[in-house]
């Protein structure tokens, strides 16, 4: 019974650190979810009049965009 609760403690432990790592991982579907939020933002922004706003939403859009080819390049 000792034996199966420390085999049961190290699953939990590794599911744990696989969790943790995917939720940190850096992926190009993270940065392009960003992005389209930032973009969304900046339209929402420019519609209710803040031109400024909006151009700063979407130069983070733009930076979010080109992170996420850079992860697509180096993966490839």
């Amino acid at each position: 019974m000792d034996t199966l609760y420390k085999v049961l403690i190290i699953i939990g432990v590794i599911v744990v650190l696989i969790i943790v790592i995917k939720m940190f991982k850096k992926t190009p579907e993270k940065y392009y979810k960003k992005a389209m939020k930032m973009h969304k933002k900046g339209e929402e922004s420019h519609q209710i009049g803040d031109k400024e706003l909006a151009e700063e939403y979407y130069q983070d859009a733009d930076y979010y965009r080109n992170k996420a080819r850079e992860l697509e390049e180096n993966v490839v």
